[in-house]
């Protein structure tokens, strides 16, 4: 677990380090609950163009925070709108991935109060994910009621009974 650590915006040629951050925090994360597709070689590819898309987009810029440490990138987070018309809050944390060697340092939290401030908020969040609820519970966040199930989009059968919650905070 590393100690020391910065959080900053994203630098615009970042996009590389990012997408692997991404790539290798979700197979930490989910191996064994999502499908290998998620990290293999074209997964890395369209991580890539997302990331060089956001990082060329001020606004995905001023809403993302990278953790550094030693001078390299160890994790990301990202707020935006919220994407749903029925939950009163105003922003969504789209996501938030430190790679587990990083993590217990505080710098999830750190990220996450950054974006955040004292604002409401809400997120989804895989139903059997305790580590993440904890989390979220931690810093005020309350399952709402709403569920997916994410198989049930076109063409993610392979996902079928991979159920998310959506967590929502008020202001702090």
């Amino acid at each position: 677990m590393s100690a020391e650590y910065t959080i900053r915006h994203p630098r615009l040629h970042e996009a590389e380090r990012l997408a692997e951050v991404h790539i290798a925090s979700w197979k930490e994360a989910y191996e064994g609950i999502l499908p290998d597709q998620f990290w293999n070689d074209d997964a890395y590819q369209r991580r890539l163009d997302s990331w060089r898309q956001m990082l060329a987009d001020p606004a995905h810029r001023a809403r993302t925070r990278v953790t550094e440490v030693h001078g390299t990138v160890v994790g990301m987070a990202q707020i935006g709108p919220p994407r749903e018309d029925d939950v009163d809050v105003e922003h969504e944390l789209y996501m938030i991935y430190l790679l587990a060697d990083h993590q217990g340092n505080g710098a999830s939290s750190a990220m996450l109060e950054e974006l955040l401030h004292h604002k409401s908020a809400s997120l989804w969040v895989l139903k059997t994910n305790a580590r993440a609820l904890a989390f979220y519970r931690k810093h005020g966040f309350t399952p709402d009621g709403a569920e997916k199930d994410l198989g049930e989009d076109a063409g993610a059968e392979a996902l079928a009974g991979i159920v998310e919650i959506r967590m929502v905070r008020e202001p702090q």
